[in-house]
C-alpha cells in the first residue's frame, strides 16, 4: 500500500493533486512572459504567488506543533529539522491516528484546492491592454 492506503481521504487527495499538476502550467505560462510583462503584470504575479503560498499556512497548525503552520512542509517531529513534507498527514499516520491523518488530508486537500483555484483564476493581461501598447520590453 501507499502511504495514503489507510486514510478515508486518499483518493480525493490523490485526485486533487493531478488536476493541481495539470493546472499549473497558466502559472509557469504566465512565469515565462513575466520576463517580457510590464512592472503592473509583474507586481500582479508576485502577489498571486504571495497569496497562494500564504494559503498553505493553517491558522490552527499542525496537530501538537501550533507554532508550525505550513501544511505542505514542516521540520519533522522526531528528525531534528529533516523536512517532513505533508507533516499533519505523515506525523498522524506514524503514531497510528488514522482519524487524524484523514483530517489531515482534508486539511491540505482543502489547502491545494484553494491554490489551484487561484492559479486557475489568475491570467496575465495582453501585452496590448496596457495603456502606451507596453509589450515590447525596452527600458527597465
Amino acid at each position: 500500500g501507499g502511504v495514503f492506503a489507510k486514510t478515508a481521504n486518499s483518493t480525493a487527495l490523490k485526485s486533487m493533486m493531478a488536476a493541481c499538476g495539470a493546472k499549473s502550467g497558466s502559472l509557469e505560462e504566465g512565469v515565462g512572459k513575466a520576463k517580457k510583462c510590464t512592472k503592473a503584470r509583474l507586481k500582479a504575479l508576485n502577489d498571486a504567488l504571495y497569496t497562494m503560498e500564504r494559503g498553505f499556512l493553517s491558522h490552527e497548525g499542525l496537530p501538537g506543533r501550533k507554532w508550525f503552520l505550513h501544511v505542505l512542509q514542516a521540520p519533522a517531529l522526531y528528525m531534528g529539522y529533516g523536512a517532513d513534507p505533508y507533516p499533519g498527514i505523515a506525523q498522524a499516520m506514524r503514531d497510528g491516528d488514522w482519524d487524524l491523518a484523514s483530517d489531515q488530508v482534508k486539511v491540505v486537500a482543502d489547502r491545494v484546492l484553494a491554490a489551484e483555484a487561484l492559479l486557475r483564476a489568475w491570467r496575465p493581461k495582453p501585452a496590448s491592454a496596457g495603456a502606451g501598447g507596453g509589450g515590447g520590453g525596452g527600458g527597465g
